[in-house]
């Protein structure tokens, strides 16, 4: 997961899978209290964290510079491994809020599979649904973001 992300991240980024997996690691094991119930569970939760030190670190780099660099991302088409659109990890966030007021069920589809890395049928298991409607979240999730992020699509700002 943290190689994936790093190579998502722009050149220049400070982030690399080793300082990622060790930061994860310490948000993962801090807290005693927290009772993975299975391989897949334990994902979706470093799923939840890599998005967030993803989304921290690129909002301290903006924050270092008025006009800071942004964190340059692809959202593969996990089916096919295929680049599907290019966009900001500061947008990419944005807009997994937007999806998550409209449908909380496929923006946790997509950090599943697009951060985590889970199959289909993982990310049904996690959320508790049948596979087919793990396989419409995703599709939805997908082309909703497209849109989003493509400018064609729904924005509030």
């Amino acid at each position: 997961m943290a190689s994936n992300a790093w190579r998502r991240e722009a050149s220049g980024g400070t982030l690399e899978p080793t300082a990622l997996v060790h930061e994860l690691y310490l948000r993962l094991f801090s807290q005693a209290n927290v009772d993975y119930q299975d391989r897949v569970h334990f994902f979706a939760v470093a799923a939840r964290q890599l998005r967030r030190l993803l989304i921290g670190a690129a909002r301290a780099r903006k924050a270092e510079k008025r006009q800071g660099e942004r964190v340059r991302v692809t959202l593969l088409d996990a089916d096919q491994g295929v680049p599907a659109a290019e966009m900001e990890l500061l947008d990419l966030e944005q807009a997994l809020e937007e999806l998550e007021a409209l449908d909380e069920r496929c923006a946790r589809v997509v950090e599943l599979r697009y951060l985590a890395g889970l199959t289909e049928p993982e990310a049904a298991e996690v959320l508790g649904v049948s596979p087919a409607t793990a396989k419409r979240d995703w599709q939805f999730a997908r082309s909703w973001l497209m849109a989003r992020l493509s400018g064609t699509g729904p924005a509030t700002n």
